[in-house]
């Protein structure tokens, strides 16, 4: 995916981009620059707009105790300044000056929370209120902004006059250093947060027309630069997208209130992007986990969607995104059927291609391990976070424990251009055919030719009803395997290797799964009662082993995963699999914890045959069919 030459210009890019930017702070941290952020003080908060962003009381709590359990780690400041501790992570320290913990103060009862909030907003103006590398990085600013704004009323309620003075005065020159960065904010979200950030400076502060222009014209430009035409972002993280329609409602609805004309292209990518953020949403309400995303915050993803004036309905096939989404009855399948963003978009991508999430009503039965939670710069998070982003944390084959993408390793390279992923699939192919009798998906990728000549395709069906899933994977030799480099003219490389490779089911840790004694099926029951039975066939070996899931901030969970294991024979292979559901009496009542689940014996022989059925001919009835039969 990234070639010597592309990372050499890259890295030449990066470094003369480092070179400015530290003479710049240097610049930016002087007095004589201070001077220039002089002008006329705002009269006030003239409008609040409302956080959209969930809140929790129990993490308000415990910032008023002094205690800060943000993105990045934990911090404890009791009787300290939070702001001149070490963070435990540079995430942690973003989202620390960024003042977004502020929606979980203002949901607790009493007065507490007014004198915390104002004690810690003078904290920050004694010790960042001049200079700070991380605090007046642009999207920081414009987070706090956005935040303070949000909440001006807890900010400044009875307040002292001069402490209200040297707030605002602080907001007003805090927003004029930020029409001067946007544009040069990093490349991805955070430009785009910190030209939405400027964009809302101007309409919640007087004297703020100019900065409104200037952020509407950084936002434009940008929105079309990395909204797909499908509406999803470059980076194809399903968080990203629920974090950049959070802020396009909030601004479309600032402008609005301030009788602003919303312009159309900040109209077009938000009708472009909620059916893009449906697609992406569970049964469960929260999102699938691709690239980088975990769950999300319950209730974030239905908060944004309550603003969706169109009402848009989620779309099967995202052709720039590169996802596929069958739904039929109470079953949902997400498969990431796209090559990886471009490398610059690619920090927190995953080798994840042709991996799939599943579920069956509110309950998440298959999916991917989800991103690490470890931030802080150890190596010990390092590897945490290469290892939930390899091959082998999804659900789908690995060949010979090799990931179908790689991320850079040399620290002092990914210190420079993060630890993006490089030589990952290039060419991803998928087809879609829908009838009345469900949905096959066919889609294929090229990440594993360049070492093993190998092609992976995988193969899926639908029922219409939902109660039947089936997939097959294939292996095609399109050339022979990579030489080792030690053996260039392939003295001792053969052409009939016969390479090991896995198909990985990562469940849900509700899920409760049991291997039948014959070895042959596996039954995973959901927390509501409903069954679900597994086989696989074409001489494959089945078994289950331990998993983690990190879908939610915190420690990882425990967790199992279906491993099926076979092997390359004479240049292919192909393994076919199937969930079949055997219970339904449950789903989706009201009740679902309580109700016992319909008595079905989970390991009867009967089951229909795995293979995917061919296009536009219905499976056979599982009462006509008969034991599969190995491929």
């Amino acid at each position: 995916m990234s070639g010597p030459a592309e990372l050499t210009g890259h890295l030449a890019a990066r470094s003369l981009g480092l070179a400015t930017r530290t003479l710049a702070n240097l610049a930016y941290s002087s007095k004589p620059y201070r001077l220039t952020l002089g002008g006329p003080m705002p009269d006030a908060i003239v409008l609040n707009p409302p956080e959209l962003r969930p809140a929790r009381t129990q993490t308000g709590e415990r910032i008023l105790n002094g205690r800060f359990d943000l993105d990045g780690g934990t911090l404890e400041s009791t009787g300290q300044n939070p702001f001149t501790l070490p963070p435990p992570s540079p995430a942690f320290a973003e989202e620390l000056h960024g003042f977004g913990w502020l929606r979980h103060l203002a949901i607790l009862p009493g007065e507490d929370k007014t004198a915390t909030t104002q004690k810690l907003a003078q904290l920050w103006l004694d010790s960042c209120g001049q200079w700070n590398t991380t605090a007046w990085q642009p999207h920081v600013i414009a987070r706090r902004l956005i935040s303070w704004s949000s909440h001006g009323g807890m900010l400044l309620e009875n307040a002292e006059l001069v402490y209200r003075s040297t707030l605002l005065r602080s907001m007003a020159s805090q927003a004029r250093h930020l029409a001067r960065t946007a544009r040069r904010a990093p490349d991805g979200p955070k430009r785009l947060t910190a030209a939405i950030g400027l964009t809302l400076s101007g309409l919640t502060l007087t004297e703020g027309r100019t900065r409104q222009a200037k952020g509407l014209a950084v936002l434009m430009r940008e929105l079309d630069r990395q909204l797909l035409p499908d509406g999803g972002h470059i980076s194809r993280n399903p968080l990203v997208q629920l974090e950049l329609l959070t802020d396009l409602v909030t601004l479309r609805d600032a402008l609005m209130a301030r009788n602003v004309e919303v312009p159309s292209t900040v109209l077009s990518a938000i009708d472009r992007a909620m059916p893009m953020l449906r697609f992406f949403r569970h049964g469960d309400g929260r999102l699938t986990m691709f690239n980088g995303a975990d769950e999300s915050a319950g209730g974030a993803v239905d908060a944004v969607l309550a603003r969706d004036d169109a009402n848009g309905r989620p779309f099967g096939f995202a052709p720039h995104s590169g996802f596929q989404r069958a739904a039929a009855g109470r079953t949902l399948i997400v498969v990431d059927a796209g090559a990886p963003p471009k490398p610059a978009h690619a920090t927190q991508a995953h080798a994840g291609c042709l991996s799939f999430e599943m579920s069956a009503g509110r309950h998440r039965l298959v999916v991917n391990c989800g991103p690490s939670h470890m931030h802080a710069q150890t190596a010990q998070a390092d590897q945490w976070s290469d290892v939930a982003r390899a091959t082998a944390a999804h659900s789908t084959v690995t060949v010979d424990d090799t990931s179908s993408a790689h991320i850079l390793q040399a620290r002092w390279l990914r210190r420079m251009l993060g630890p993006r992923l490089v030589r990952g699939p290039k060419l991803v192919e998928s087809r879609r055919t829908e009838e009345e009798r469900g949905v096959w998906l066919e889609m294929r990728h090229d990440g594993y030719i360049q070492r093993f000549g190998l092609e992976h395709e995988r193969r899926v069906y639908l029922s219409a009803d939902g109660d039947d899933f089936r997939g097959e994977d294939t292996l095609f030799r399109l050339r022979p395997a990579a030489a080792a480099w030690w053996d260039p003219f392939r003295f001792f490389t053969h052409g009939d290797r016969e390479e090991d490779f896995t198909i990985r089911f990562h469940l849900h840790p509700d899920v409760r799964v049991s291997l039948a004694h014959d070895g042959t099926t596996i039954l995973a029951l959901l927390p509501n009662g409903d069954g679900w039975q597994f086989r696989a066939s074409g001489n494959a070996e089945m078994g289950l082993e331990e998993s983690i899931y990190m879908g939610q901030p915190g420690p990882p969970r425990r967790s199992q995963q279906i491993v099926v294991s076979h092997h390359v024979f004479r240049d292919e292979a192909h393994v076919k699999w199937s969930f079949r559901r055997l219970t339904t009496k449950n789903l989706g009542t009201a009740d679902e914890s309580t109700t016992k689940p319909e008595q079905t014996d989970a390991f009867a022989p009967e089951d229909a045959d795995p293979a995917v059925p061919p296009i536009g001919v219905p499976p056979a009835p599982a009462d006509a069919a008969e034991t599969p039969q190995d491929a």
